[in-house]
């Protein structure tokens, strides 16, 4: 019954996780609407569009390996689905841009302080790859500074947001002036739920 009991508290996260800047959080049984996973997804990383891509800890090729990786996805039974959004301006205004990766990562560091503590085994996976420290430790080829505030990216383990959310009729594509960031934490449900 422990794990129901989580699975009720993930539930009843979302109220606390909706504010100014989280707008949508939904949890998932992932036997009923499983996450794609692509090595596509992965390929993208490696087009490096971002400049993360073998620059980061937490993005391919340092989080780890790609099969390795949805596998890890798809050992979970349960997601809870957030989105944050934010007003820019401009596209091309990119220091705004900038800081609103900044804002989402820490708004899901503060998403992961209000997990039940009882929940067991979880992945949380955020939007983009990590901005914390100005440069990554992993381009000196040093251990992560600082591992329990890293947060890898939902892109770095395959998963590919933009079909679920679109199956899901999700909202994925922000308006004019806004940019979407979504976040995830996947878990598990007991054995006693069936």
């Amino acid at each position: 019954m422990r794990s129901t009991a989580s699975v009720m508290r993930m539930d009843d996260l979302i109220p606390k996780i909706l504010d100014d800047e989280t707008k949508f959080a939904q949890v998932f049984d992932l036997r009923e609407t499983p996450l794609i996973c692509s090595d596509l997804v992965i390929q993208y990383c490696a087009a490096n569009a971002c400049g993360k891509y073998n620059a980061n800890w937490t993005c391919p090729p340092g989080v780890g390996v790609p099969e390795e990786c949805m596998a890890k996805v798809k050992s979970y039974s349960k997601v809870l689905i957030f989105r944050s959004e934010y007003k820019i301006g401009e596209w091309y205004e990119y220091e705004k841009v900038e800081e609103t990766i900044r804002r989402h990562q820490a708004n899901v560091r503060r998403i992961r302080d209000l997990i039940p503590n009882d929940i067991g085994d979880h992945l949380i996976l955020s939007g983009g790859g990590c901005v914390y420290c100005k440069e990554c430790a992993y381009v000196k080829k040093e251990k992560c500074r600082h591992p329990d505030i890293a947060i890898p990216p939902i892109e770095a383990y395959g998963v590919d947001i933009f079909r679920f959310t679109k199956k899901n009729n999700i909202r994925y594509r922000s308006p004019d002036g806004e940019m979407y960031y979504f976040g995830m934490i996947l878990f598990n449900r007991s054995s006693s739920e069936g």
